[in-house]
């Protein structure tokens, strides 16, 4: 059976566009595309993080940003209050 999704953010773990890509073994345009949609219709949320002046240094945390201290903004998506009821 195919994961979807949502599927995947049933787990209630935040997680990265390309984390979700590697998951749903697809692109991360798709996956980008997706996001888009479901966050229109409010079933999904974004959090961005400047990994330079919010990372705890413990990826055991947030899981994306790979330690990086750079100031690269790290994007992670989760279901909303809305999606979860789907």
């Amino acid at each position: 059976m195919k994961k979807s999704l949502l599927d995947v953010l049933d787990n209630k773990d935040m997680r990265s566009t390309a984390q979700l890509a590697d998951i749903l073994n697809t692109s991360v345009e798709m996956v980008e595309a997706q996001l888009e949609r479901y966050e229109q219709l409010g079933l999904v949320k974004k959090t961005v993080m400047n990994a330079s002046e919010q990372c705890g240094g413990s990826c055991k945390k947030c899981k994306g940003c790979n330690q990086s201290k750079n100031s690269v903004a790290v994007v992670f998506w989760e279901k909303s209050e809305r999606g979860t009821g789907i």
